[in-house]
């Protein structure tokens, strides 16, 4: 019995000295930032039509491109034009999907512009407090 602890515990040992070391290389995803980007508002468009349909769909997608649009990794590889774009056409899909929750057809026009309006103030917003 003791001589199975002393082995039991020697291979304890060796696997816990052998694991951090596969923890410090870094893993590179072949999946591009870009595309990683598409994914993510894609995901939150599926999830939302999962859940709420045509108005959850529009409610997924624009949540889930406000959040990839303002990430880390979207900041250093697309233009800031591009990143406005995408933020205001999430804020507007956001918009109209909380407006014809709300409201239907009429609704969904006042989310829209309201959602587009406020995006664009967001991302102006975004850009005056830079860090040098």
């Amino acid at each position: 019995m003791k001589k199975f602890t002393v082995i039991l515990l020697s291979l304890l040992i060796l696997v816990a000295t052998i694991v951090p070391s596969y923890g410090q290389t870094r893993r590179r995803s072949h999946f591009g930032r870009k595309a990683r980007t598409a994914a993510i508002v894609a995901g939150g468009a599926g999830a939302g039509a999962l859940i709420g349909g045509k108005k959850g769909a529009a409610i997924g997608a624009g949540g889930a491109g406000l959040y990839a649009f303002n990430r880390g990794a979207a900041r250093r590889h697309f233009k800031h034009s591009t990143r406005t774009a995408g933020t205001v056409a999430s804020g507007t899909a956001l918009g109209a999907g909380v407006g014809a929750a709300a409201g239907h057809g009429k609704g969904a026009a006042i989310g829209a512009a309201v959602g587009a309006g406020s995006s664009y103030l967001y991302s102006r917003s975004r850009r005056a407090r830079r860090r040098y």
